[in-house]
């Protein structure tokens, strides 16, 4: 995670905001018993986070804030797929006002990514 907002912002604002306790990296276990209010959660790696670790997240949302999910399906590292939440936020934006989903239409990464995973694919299957 932090690679990426080194990327983004910079190793010196990252971690100037870091410091600050602006920006906080939180693992699924010490999420219990907290809030976040007035900002924006986003949540790596979800294809990995079970229906109960989508649910604890999504309870955490407090006042003033958004959260987002990012992950990718094809990458889901459980023993049964099923078992993730990340796939459920396709029903919730039908039942829920306010919930979107969105899927990215091209990859995000080096050009020659995408000719790769084709290949892994077709040997898998």
């Amino acid at each position: 995670m932090y690679n990426i907002m080194h990327d983004l912002i910079g190793k010196v604002k990252t971690e100037k905001l870091t410091a600050e306790g602006k920006i906080i990296v939180c693992p699924f276990g010490f999420l219990r018993g907290n809030t976040f209010s007035n900002c924006c959660v986003i949540i790596d790696e979800a294809q990995n986070a079970t229906m109960r670790q989508t649910e604890l997240m999504i309870g955490r949302l407090g006042r003033n804030s958004k959260m987002i999910f990012c992950g990718d399906m094809s990458q889901c590292d459980l023993r049964n797929k099923k078992d993730s939440g990340f796939d459920f936020f396709g029903k919730l934006e039908i039942q829920v006002e306010g919930v979107k989903a969105f899927g990215l239409q091209q990859n995000h990464r080096h050009e020659i990514v995408d000719p790769i995973l084709d290949v892994f694919t077709t040997y898998r299957d």
